[in-house]
């Protein structure tokens, strides 16, 4: 055999690419189709649960943070509102003149 011959079996070879068969086509599918993940199974989805009113309304505040100061203001300004304003005479070092809205109330604002 002569180089000749050799470089003639190689060209017709490589005109001619071997096809694989139709059984190797179907086994290696079959193979790739078993080791696919499988779907994960549907369920139904629920609805969202509802925000109430007054969530919306602490979202629409700020949150926590800013009722917690809205609520420590509003009782600091209902005790101030209720109580003499004489009581910040001691405070402020000043005097004030004021008017006695809840003569009465006086046991709040004492000891004993």
């Amino acid at each position: 055999m002569q180089d000749d011959d050799l470089d003639r079996l190689l060209a017709a070879a490589a005109r001619t690419a071997p096809q694989p068969s139709e059984d190797l086509m179907q086994r290696v599918l079959d193979d790739a189709l078993a080791l696919q993940p499988k779907a994960a199974a549907l369920r139904p989805v629920g609805l969202a649960p509802r925000v109430g009113l007054l969530a919306r309304f602490a979202a629409a505040l700020g949150g926590a943070p800013a009722l917690a100061g809205l609520g420590a203001a509003a009782v600091f300004g209902m005790a101030l509102g209720y109580l003499s304003p004489t009581t910040l005479d001691y405070l402020t070092g000043t005097a004030a003149d004021a008017a006695e809205f809840f003569p009465d109330a006086e046991f709040l604002s004492t000891e004993g």
